[in-house]
């Protein structure tokens, strides 16, 4: 739980340095030049969930199952197994992209995008690197450097990239482009050295490993597995077990399926890209209008449901370690209803604001920038009928790991293959008619969260005998029933709207967080420096 914590402020932390570079990035390079940088960086977002997506949760799974049997010579072989592994991959596909720069700007109808290319090649490698070096820490239930590797990527985006960007857009708009995503490799260069070197300080020599355990210099949270190891002695497993072919076979085996599932997402947004301004079309848009407000559902919509959704990640990642090491039901029960109590209680305070302020939220925020009153009129309503997404999009982040965690990735695919294939059957048939037209896209989408999510509790609930625990979240729904009716009155005030959104965030949070602790929320299991005697606490995880 403490692990969620750090992993939840370092990525949010990072969100806000990401939230911050883009502003005046769009200052620097203008808007032909920020597209020549939005058509590298989701190619290359791709390719690193291609490469390395499933590396993370693979290595911190099969690290913490050697740690709890006590196997420190097997852990020493899945990092080494991983680094060769992932090192190779990095440098095929950098040098694929470095060859083929010219050949993908071109295919994509802008050649002064191979720069760009050239300049994010040597990304790839690093944040392949990167991947084992977090999986690696996490696998120890140490969430420090994870959190800290993202602060730091994003804080030299920020200084790195703006500066070269401002260096070099003189010499050109691709010359400013290829600056900004220089920065993002110097970044991803620097978040490795800092990883590597918490790695030296934390590794201890190898005939003394098996005894010493992980020291972390920065925080010890490494695993009661681990831990008892250390009383106990090392359970050394076969040879064979521990071979470089056995465990590079067990790594592909575990990666594949997570990495099939983490591309369903990013596939699914780039076939929307290829249909819905055309299935606009149909439903009677120019392709002008048909933009626009494709623009508003992907981009301005969407960034708003996705931050929560991407903040509640740290729980999933967290879920990975505490399961992988555990064989009894009923504990791996406990953890999955603490994660999803967890889940709730990060995600229905924003829930709440977005169902009662969605009007107020998008006048703030996009007013002037989207053509028009009708325009943002659209907008609040696709972020109110989006709202339900964060939950279910959550819920199914928890989900997803608790299975892959189990050595279940395969389901965790099918089944979001399966939601995708109902995402695009509805995609279809709701867009190109005009009493739906671009609403069809966040129905689809939440109808995606939900198949995808029904699919899983049904596994769980059939191979795990896996209830949902309905007390560890009565807190915070009760909670945001509060904020529900706070938001209600405050949203009528005769007052502008920007400081009914300063009001009602405001007094939102310390009411939000009054009514947990009234409801008896443990907040000790999160932040353990809080700890006191208290009256009354729920356990996150008991039914």
């Amino acid at each position: 739980m403490g692990g969620v914590a750090v992993l939840f402020a370092g990525g949010a932390i990072a969100k806000i340095l990401g939230a911050v570079y883009r502003i005046p990035l769009t200052w620097i390079l203008g808007a032909e030049g920020l597209g020549i940088y939005q058509l590298v960086f989701p190619v290359f977002s791709l390719l690193i969930v291609l490469a390395s997506s499933g590396m993370p949760t693979s290595i911190s799974k099969m690290t913490a199952t050697r740690l709890a049997h006590h196997d420190y010579a097997g852990v020493r072989t899945v990092f080494r197994v991983s680094i060769i592994t992932m090192l190779i991959v990095g440098v095929v596909v950098s040098a694929l992209v470095l060859g083929l720069a010219s050949v993908i700007a071109n295919v994509q109808g802008n050649a002064l995008g191979t720069l760009g290319y050239v300049g994010i090649a040597p990304a790839i490698l690093f944040v392949c690197l990167l991947s084992v070096f977090r999986g690696y820490f996490q696998g120890h239930s140490n969430m420090i450097p994870t959190a800290l590797s993202q602060i730091v990527e994003q804080a030299g985006k920020l200084i790195f990239g703006l500066l070269f960007a401002y260096l070099l857009v003189g010499y050109g708009i691709e010359y400013g482009a290829f600056g900004a995503i220089l920065g993002v490799t110097l970044s991803e260069i620097i978040a490795v050295t800092v990883l590597y070197v918490i790695y030296l300080k934390n590794r201890q020599p190898a005939p003394n490993y098996s005894q010493n355990g992980l020291q972390s210099t920065l925080h010890s949270t490494v695993t009661a597995g681990a831990q008892s190891a250390q009383a106990q002695g090392v359970n050394h497993k076969t040879q064979d077990k521990n071979s470089f072919k056995s465990t590079f076979s067990e790594l592909i085996r575990t990666s594949t399926p997570i990495v099939l599932s983490s591309v369903t997402l990013p596939l699914l947004v780039m076939l929307d890209s290829f249909f819905v301004v055309n299935l606009l079309n149909q439903a009677g848009f120019d392709s002008t209008t048909a933009t626009i407000l494709w623009g508003i559902d992907s981009g301005a919509v969407n960034s708003l449901i996705n931050m929560p959704i991407a903040l509640c990640l740290a729980v999933a990642v967290s879920v990975v370690p505490a399961i992988a090491a555990l064989n009894d039901k009923a504990e791996i029960n406990v953890k999955i209803n603490k994660a999803l109590a967890l889940t709730f209680v990060f995600c229905l305070p924003v829930i709440a604001v977005f169902l009662v302020l969605p009007e107020i939220l998008t006048d703030i925020l996009y007013q002037g920038s989207l053509g028009g009153a009708e325009f943002l009129h659209i907008a609040s309503n696709l972020l109110l009928l989006g709202t339900p997404t964060i939950l279910a999009g959550s819920v199914l982040q928890v989900q997803n790991s608790a299975l892959q965690a189990l050595g279940k990735g395969n389901i965790t695919m099918y089944n979001m293959l399966f939601a995708g294939v109902i995402k695009i059957g509805l995609t279809l048939l709701l867009v190109p008619m005009a009493s739906i037209n671009i609403y069809g896209i966040a129905l689809s989408s939440l109808a995606f969260y939900i198949v995808a999510v029904v699919l899983n509790a049904i596994y769980l609930r059939k191979k795990l005998s896996f209830r949902f625990s309905i007390k560890p979240v009565l807190p915070s729904i009760a909670g945001a029933s509060l904020l529900l009716l706070f938001f209600a009155n405050v949203v009528v005030l005769p007052i502008s709207h920007i400081l009914i959104a300063v009001l009602a965030v405001s007094v939102g949070i310390v009411l939000y967080l009054f009514t947990l602790w009234v409801f008896g929320f443990n907040f000790t299991e999160i932040f353990p420096f809080l700890k006191r005697k208290s009256v009354k606490k729920v356990d996150l995880g008991n039914t």
